[in-house]
């Protein structure tokens, strides 16, 4: 009898052990997605042009009406300029980038979403670090695509400049330097896009129109053919 219930709680345990095993058929939570980490959808060279125009225009209108960080209010326009640039970023890059560009994006990300709901902690670390991560990408992109436009590099130089003054001023100050370095990135990635529009292929112009035979000019019929009879008439006499 001890050894029949023995295995009768031997298989209950066994039905247990399978019940709680099975695996879910539909998972209890969906996969996250940030903004930055969706994956460039495929376009042609010139939908990526004009894009990027319109991404350019749209960060230069956003970091327009900044007005520090000091309120919930300005750091929630600082917030969406940073996320203005990410989108810029993005489309400059292209359709396949690496990992660590990936990272410089994720940075920017969760400054924009720190800056957007954070008002206890102090901006100053956030926005260094997101404006640091942009530079880190155009760095990349300007030695990778760029190299050898003399202006690129000149404007880097400048970014560079920048950035580093952020890290050695607080408050009102540094919402002034983080204006400044926002616009520094706007001209570089500004210089960029145009440099992707003058890389597009240019349509051929179309060949000059040959002009019309003279024979199907009635003007000239009536202008020259009574000379050409008149030589006729010369050359008979």
């Amino acid at each position: 009898m001890i050894a029949m219930r023995g295995v009768a709680v031997a298989l209950l345990a066994g039905s247990v052990v399978l019940v709680g095993c099975r695996p879910k058929q539909n998972p209890t939570m969906e996969p996250t997605i940030e903004r930055g980490e969706a994956m460039p959808r495929p376009m042609t060279a010139e939908n990526r042009a004009e894009e990027l125009g319109e991404a350019v225009d749209e960060f230069a209108g956003a970091r327009n009406g900044l007005v520090g960080h000091s309120d919930e209010q300005s750091r929630k326009q600082l917030a969406e300029a940073i996320g203005e640039l990410s989108d810029v970023l993005t489309l400059l890059k292209g359709s396949d980038p690496n990992g660590a560009f990936r990272q410089q994006i994720r940075i920017m990300e969760r400054a924009r979403t720190r800056l957007s709901g954070d008002l206890a902690t102090a901006p100053e670390p956030t926005i260094n670090a997101a404006l640091r991560a942009a530079q880190r990408a155009l760095a990349d992109m300007a030695s990778s695509q760029f190299a050898n436009d003399e202006q690129t590099n000149s404007l880097m130089q400048a970014l560079d400049s920048r950035i580093e003054v952020l890290h050695t001023e607080r408050g009102p100050l540094h919402a002034f330097e983080a204006a400044r370095a926002l616009d520094a990135l706007g001209a570089v990635v500004e210089r960029m896009a145009e440099l992707v529009r003058q890389r597009l292929p240019q349509p051929q112009e179309a060949p000059a129109t040959a002009p019309a035979a003279e024979a199907q000019s009635p003007a000239l019929y009536a202008r020259v053919l009574p000379a050409a009879l008149r030589r006729s008439y010369d050359v008979s006499r």
